[in-house]
């Protein structure tokens, strides 16, 4: 599953968690020095993705007003506030506020410049469940995020944002310039460098296994069981051993089904959406290409059973599309042409119908959001348009492809603090060129963890750059695994496909026993909503791309 694609549902927002009472501030703190003069909502614009609701109150402060937002995420979410009416006084002084939240997702702090570069800091909010606190940040304590240029051109606007899982509450009161004595909020920079990232060798500091152990037979066992218990049409398989059918998902074990040579199995997923190509469908949420005549591609996810938007919220994803379509390329490779000409064909011409020029380049445009409510986004998906990038290109759509290539490349050139499948799946989709943006992940330990698990050290990969963080996002330790392969560094691929054996848990589904591996190590970090109990298909797919050296993009 994408981790910056994201699934989206159904929400009501009902939130009671503490609206009717202040913060307790933390004993025996002092106020900051501050000037306090930002605390009216009116001075604060409010915004969400799609799938959050959030509303922005004023509260009784220490001072009268102070700031609150009520929150429900989905699976992943965030809300920003940017400062809309006063600014920053200058980049040596600090912005102070004091903060109290209910859950510990992140607190991010963006400052943005005149040609739109975003500048950011970001910080795990685990210190500030007890009561209310002193909260201090500098321009100094960010770095580049994204936009314009890696040079600072002076302030344009300042944001709060956080993001994470779940609903809670979160209050910021007496905010405004403090002093430049204040202590940083932020932790202090150092090396997140491995010391032996280039150590030569065998082992598992140096990251190389001679060999690449026997695949667990279990794991293919696991998923041909759940695409045969899971539905009445014994066709789609369930993202968690649960009733959500991703579009995505099922475009990886097909993947997955045919460089195992299991051909009918993948033949189940790809004829189900050959089959929901209806031009004269009429029903807006069924899953199918096609609503009142119109190509609008298919959703990111279904409900298993009914095969509809069930909640009316979710996207028609372009990324998800390209997947599905590179599936089909990869089982006309493998089988021969002619049985997914057509499901090949409109979802090629429905990308290309997306198509922007943007400079140099161009990019593919996100398709319908939010069950059909509103038609793209401004700007460009990095990772969706790597997707389309890969689909267009197997389609023989090469100068649509060269130009999304572009993009990417002025888009992400030289950035060092991406999600962690920026990188693999450049890597997986452009070969050898690229081989040095693995170098990015691997050396540095925000992304590359180590846990102890069953009492072994195991490695894998986190999903973004967190030195806070421990846990794996075991999609991205496949990756890595099928990248390096991809590249001819076998021994590094062996090294991260054997970690993954580690991961592997047992599922007894009806009667039937397979090995899975979960969506990650720990409920922890926006996580929350994984059973880690439960297999997670694209894991335990990546797995057996893994242990089968498969690129499935067809890179050579």
């Amino acid at each position: 599953m994408k981790t910056n694609l994201v699934t989206v549902f159904a929400l009501s927002f009902s939130l009671v968690l503490f609206l009717n009472c202040n913060p307790e501030s933390a004993p025996n703190e002092q106020v900051p020095t501050s000037s306090a003069t930002w605390d009216s909502v009116q001075f604060w614009n409010l915004s969400t993705d799609v799938t959050t609701v959030a509303e922005l109150v004023n509260f009784n402060g220490q001072n009268n007003n102070g700031l609150r937002i009520d929150y429900q995420f989905g699976n992943s979410g965030w809300f920003n506030l940017e400062l809309t009416q006063q600014k920053p006084v200058n980049t040596d002084s600090s912005i102070v506020f004091y903060l109290k939240s209910t859950s510990s997702n992140y607190i991010e702090l963006k400052f943005t410049d005149s040609d739109g570069s975003v500048f950011g800091a970001k910080k795990i909010m685990t210190d500030y469940l007890a009561y209310e606190k002193q909260f201090v940040v500098y321009f100094t304590d960010a770095k580049y995020w994204w936009g314009g240029n890696n040079s600072f051109d002076g302030f344009k606007s300042f944001s709060i944002a956080v993001s994470g899982s779940g609903s809670g509450t979160v209050w910021f009161d007496e905010i405004g310039n403090g002093t430049t004595q204040l202590e940083s909020s932020m932790e202090p920079e150092y090396s997140t460098l491995d010391p032996d990232s280039t150590l030569a060798g065998i082992g598992f500091v140096q990251r190389r296994d001679e060999a690449m152990t026997a695949e667990d037979p279990l794991v293919l066992e696991y998923l041909k069981t759940i695409q045969d218990i899971s539905s009445a049409r014994m066709d789609l398989l369930p993202s968690m051993e649960d009733d959500q059918a991703q579009t995505f998902n099922n475009a990886l074990v097909a993947i997955a089904f045919i460089a195992k040579n299991e051909k009918e199995r993948a033949e189940r997923i790809l004829n189900f959406y050959a089959d929901a190509t209806d031009t004269n469908n009429t029903e807006q949420y069924l899953q199918n290409f096609y609503y009142n005549g119109e190509a609008r591609g298919f959703f990111q996810h279904v409900s298993l059973a009914t095969r509809y938007d069930e909640g009316e919220s979710s996207d028609r994803w372009m990324g998800d599309m390209a997947w599905l379509l590179i599936a089909c390329k990869n089982y006309e490779l493998k089988y021969g042409q002619g049985k997914y000409t057509h499901l090949i064909e409109i979802i090629r011409d429905l990308l290309i119908s997306f198509y922007v020029d943007s400079g140099e380049g161009g990019y593919v445009q996100h398709g319908w959001r939010n069950g059909d409510k509103k038609l793209h986004e401004s700007g460009g998906h990095h990772e969706g348009n790597i997707d389309c990038y890969v689909a267009l290109n197997l389609c023989g759509e090469t100068a649509y492809a060269d130009k999304i290539r572009i993009w990417l490349d002025n888009e992400l050139k030289d950035l060092k603090n991406l999600p962690l499948d920026l990188y693999t799946w450049r890597v997986l989709a452009y070969g050898h060129a690229y081989a040095s943006l693995l170098n990015i992940p691997e050396y540095d330990f925000r992304y590359r963890k180590i846990l102890e698990i069953k009492g072994k050290k195991v490695m894998g990969f986190y999903h973004g750059p967190d030195i806070t963080i421990d846990n794996f996002w075991n999609d991205g330790t496949g990756h890595m695994a099928c990248a390096y392969v991809t590249l001819g560094e076998k021994q590094r691929g062996y090294f991260y496909a054997n970690q993954l054996d580690y991961l592997i848990i047992e599922r007894n589904i009806d009667g039937v026993v397979g090995h899975a591996i979960p969506y990650v190590v720990y409920k922890t970090t926006g996580y929350e909503w994984v059973n880690t109990q439960k297999g997670f298909v694209s894991s335990t797919a990546w797995y057996i791309l893994a242990k089968n050296e498969y690129n499935p993009f067809l890179t050579q």
